[in-house]
């Protein structure tokens, strides 16, 4: 079975803000470039095993379909669509974050 991934407009803006902090922080356009390619083919990944994503441990989370993924200090939160055979991904953060606090807004 076959999956197509899709961006939230959310994840898009959250993959903005981690470049322009690595830019912020390293002066180096192209470490920022390469560190959100590096996490844009992470969520590649799960296109081959969709289930492949931790379940989050909050029962709403879990209970909505959520999973994520861990990435250099990033969590990858998606979710999906075993009908229309699509993997949405939702938000990614740094994993210092609280994710129920961040993630309350999307269940």
């Amino acid at each position: 079975m076959s999956y197509k991934l899709y961006f939230t407009d959310v994840a898009k803006q959250d993959l903005r803000e981690i470049g322009f902090y690595i830019l912020q922080k390293s002066k180096d356009k192209d470490v920022a470039k390469r560190f959100i390619n590096e996490l844009r083919k992470q969520c590649n990944k799960i296109l081959d095993i969709p289930k492949i994503g931790s379940i989050p441990k909050d029962y709403v989370m879990k209970s909505a379909g959520y999973r994520y993924i861990v990435y250099k200090g990033y969590l990858i939160f998606y979710k999906v669509d075993e009908i229309k055979n699509k993997i949405y991904v939702v938000s990614v953060f740094n994993e210092k974050k609280d994710y129920m606090r961040v993630m309350k807004k999307y269940i």
